[in-house]
């Protein structure tokens, strides 16, 4: 028993050391790109450290930093079940560590942030500055007028977080199929889903900023509650951007990994005796 307690710490710290750097790569790119980088800049340095991440923490009990890809894993492919709640606080924990030392990191950066679109931590239109979590549309990249928030209903980004946590959860899948003949070699899988990463991110981004992990959405949040973003952190300034970020990535992932094993795997060559 105390061997199994020990095993299970161990890689619960490994997936909180994952997701802080996750998070802390997530809220870096969206940092610097509210300060004039590209986009496809901020989406490059967001793929190369979920790479860099996986290859950290990846040895331990495989890199689990994504809550719905826990989840799909215990319905589809034999993961513990009992694990999915010490991973998914773990996940948690890590991104509420990254998003503190964040803030503390970029501190001197707040003020002239807030100077320029004239708005106050926790007021109207500082989700802007909240750069923890996700809202939608972009608040950096399209705006946070009204007409602004007309330009992406709560369907549309629900739809866009499922089909890119759909996407990834297949890629995942497939990377790691050893009957694959097109699975990469030489752990060269990490450097893929990074790739996959970078891509989800510079389709979704303007439109949901492509969460795709509610550990991810959810501890950042919380921080951003504590330090004075009010209902601006939670629930949201469109009250529903907890729930959303929650439900449809899970619902992706689950629904990514029941279309590549009912119809994908099925497809591949079985395994010789």
């Amino acid at each position: 028993m105390s061997t199994l307690r020990s095993s299970i710490l161990g890689e619960c710290i490994a997936k909180l050391a994952g997701t802080f750097i996750l998070v802390l790569a997530a809220t870096s790119a969206a940092a610097v790109f509210l300060n004039g980088f590209e986009p496809i800049g901020a989406a490059i340095l967001w793929g190369l450290c979920v790479t860099v991440a996986i290859y950290m923490t990846g040895a331990v009990s495989g890199a689990h930093i994504n809550l719905p890809i826990t989840v799909a894993f215990a319905l589809f492919c034999g993961f513990p079940r009992r694990n999915v709640g010490p991973y998914s606080l773990a996940q948690t924990v890590g991104a509420f560590l990254a998003s503190a030392a964040f803030y503390f990191y970029w501190h001197g950066f707040w003020e002239p942030s807030a100077t320029r679109p004239g708005v106050a931590i926790g007021g109207p239109g500082s989700q802007k500055l909240m750069i923890f979590s996700c809202f939608y549309p972009n608040p950096g990249g399209v705006g946070i007028t009204p007409e602004d928030f007309a330009k992406v209903s709560a369907p549309n980004a629900f739809l866009v977080e499922v089909v890119l946590a759909g996407i990834l959860m297949m890629t995942v899948l497939a990377l790691g199929d050893d009957r694959s003949s097109l699975a990469p070699k030489s752990n060269l899988a990490p450097l893929f889903v990074g790739l996959t990463g970078a891509l989800r991110l510079g389709i979704g981004g303007q439109v949901s900023m492509a969460a795709l992990n509610p550990a991810r959405d959810f501890g950042p949040r919380v921080f951003g509650y504590l330090v004075g973003f009010s209902s601006i952190a939670i629930p949201g300034p469109r009250g529903n951007e907890r729930g959303l970020y929650l439900r449809a990535p899970t619902a992706g992932a689950v629904l990514g990994a029941a279309v590549y094993d009912g119809l994908l795997r099925r497809s591949l060559p079985q395994p010789t005796a």
